[in-house]
């Protein structure tokens, strides 16, 4: 299962449904798309290579790669297209590809790509071998077994592990929380009307 971040271009999204990828938009924290199958979880950051040379000089890009490699044990950083090497040295090009694999002691592997397309292939790979059980330096999200249904729910803001299998064991089914109002989601252990109501919001697509 591919969570891509609702801000993320629609022609991306319909390009990953197009090479047969399950795909669904909605609002994440972190990532632009994070991959998610039974325990394992790894999240992917998309830059254009022109956005990526404006932002290594904005302290809040590095950042936000920070909270990033603290949140997961694996990510991907991809920059998409040929950099214009007018505006930095091919030699700090490459730098900043090592210095980002150093600083988060691995956890951040950078990777650059030709195109959206070769994006999206690359997305459907790590999809694949995550389903298989290829990645297996992926973190788990706990260290017992996760349905699907639990790692989907924990794609919710400030739903974990716990939060998301009391959901489940009030309301059954990935499909009833979905539907739940805010005074049935008040009802599971944990959740108030604040995080009710976020949840109500974000799973109908609402953004804050």
């Amino acid at each position: 299962m591919i969570f891509v971040d609702d801000r993320e271009p629609e022609r991306i999204f319909e390009m990953l449904k197009s090479i047969g990828v399950n795909a669904i938009r909605k609002r994440l924290e972190l990532a632009d798309y994070l991959i998610a199958h039974q325990s394992y979880a790894v999240a992917v950051e998309r830059k254009s290579a022109s956005d990526y040379i404006s932002s290594i000089a904005d302290g809040r890009f590095f950042n936000q790669l920070h909270d990033l490699s603290k949140s997961y044990e694996l990510s991907f950083l991809c920059v998409i297209g040929r950099p214009d090497f007018s505006r930095i040295s091919r030699e700090a090009f490459v730098g900043s590809f090592l210095s980002i694999a150093l600083k988060s002691k691995r956890r951040i592997i950078p990777i650059q790509l030709e195109n959206e397309r070769d994006f999206c292939l690359m997305l459907k790979s790590l999809d694949r071998q995550l389903r298989r059980g290829d990645l297996r330096t992926a973190p788990r999200l706990r260290k017992a077994d996760v349905d699907d249904s639990v790692a989907m729910l924990t794609a919710i803001p400030g739903i974990g592990i716990e939060k998301a299998r009391r959901l489940l064991e009030k309301l059954g089914s990935i499909q009833r929380v979905v539907n739940a109002s805010i005074p049935e989601l008040m009802r599971v252990e944990g959740i108030g009307e604040k995080q009710a109501r976020r949840i109500y919001d974000f799973v109908r697509g609402r953004k804050d």
